[in-house]
């Protein structure tokens, strides 16, 4: 297994930031608007400060083309994203464009706009801006807010993802391997994520060994090798990276070898990159045939059925 990498974040910055991804997050997208500008962020840094009185925070970039709008700004909304609203977290996350085009909003305290479909808001009046080195940290207090039962959209080492009930999902726990009543059998979910964990395991050990890229940065590479010419967004959105966490990937590739990147910014494999793609996916196939073996044709044809069925396709 690959050394892990420690050290100094004034030496490292990128490491440092990839290690700060080992933390899990929720993702927000934070508005607000001034003298009818509207401005609006993807944002995970998020965080609740206190009960009595109500007060959360949020950090923004210095160098972010929404800060001077956030400035001026009396008050803010912090919108929650739902497990389904990648799309929303992408377009926030991207510079330029009339993010709300298209878009319904409902103005809330201080016109901040209030998005639909979200998990939960919080409407807040900016009590402080902080200097912290390279962003500012807004302090708000909370005058509204509303909540949806809605899982939420969850962000870690540079891709989204999803909310899992763990403990219930698990076997081997109280109530992971509880019968359905209806049918005195375990539940569907339980199962498939035991499956799941366990054949993506087994792919980990794999990767490791052989000394792979990441698993955000080996989707990036497939996505590239099978769709060739693709724009950036769809290949985020594919590979179910933030914009900033495919721009990190395919520089990381290219440090490695594995990319090319033209005068022009356009992407494309080595030799070395098509080898890797090549190898990654005969070692998922073996070792996927190894975890099959003990099946029959019939019965493996009839378990995929039932997923894609599942699956809605």
């Amino acid at each position: 297994m690959p050394e892990a990498p420690s050290g100094s974040p004034a030496v490292d910055r990128r490491e440092f930031r990839r290690a700060l991804g080992h933390f899990p997050t929720g993702v927000t997208i934070v508005t607000t608007q001034h003298q009818g500008q509207l401005a609006g962020m993807t944002a995970n840094s998020f965080a609740s400060v206190s009960l009595d009185p109500p007060l959360v925070l949020w950090s923004i970039d210095k160098n972010s083309h929404s800060l001077p709008v956030f400035e001026q700004a009396d008050c803010f909304a912090i919108n929650v994203l739902a497990a389904d609203q990648l799309d929303l977290a992408s377009r926030f996350a991207r510079s330029g464009a009339d993010k709300f085009a298209g878009l319904p909003w409902q103005p809330g305290v201080g016109g901040a706009p209030c998005l639909p479909g979200v998990s939960a808001t919080f409407e807040c009046r900016k009590r402080s801006m902080i200097d912290a080195g390279d962003h500012f940290i807004l302090l708000g207090e909370v005058e509204r807010y509303a909540r949806a039962d809605r899982d939420p959209l969850l962000f870690a080492h540079g891709r989204f993802g999803l909310a899992v009930d763990y403990p219930v999902l698990v076997s081997g726990g109280a109530d992971a391997t509880a019968a359905s009543p209806a049918t005195d059998r375990p539940t569907m979910l339980g199962l498939l994520w035991d499956a799941f964990t366990g054949m993506s395991h087994a792919f980990q050990e794999e990767r490791d060994a052989l000394g792979l890229v990441s698993v955000s940065q080996g989707r990036v590479l497939s996505l590239i090798e099978r769709y060739p010419g693709a724009e950036a967004d769809f290949i985020a959105r594919k590979a179910a990276v933030s914009p900033q966490g495919l721009e990190e990937a395919v520089r990381a590739l290219a440090s490695s070898g594995f990319l090319a990147i033209g005068p022009d910014g356009s992407w494309g494999l080595t030799p070395k990159g098509r080898d890797h793609v090549t190898l990654r996916r005969q070692r998922a196939a073996a070792i996927e045939a190894s975890q099959l073996k003990a099946f029959t044709a019939a019965e493996l044809e009839t378990t995929c059925r039932v997923l894609r069925a599942l699956g809605g396709g």
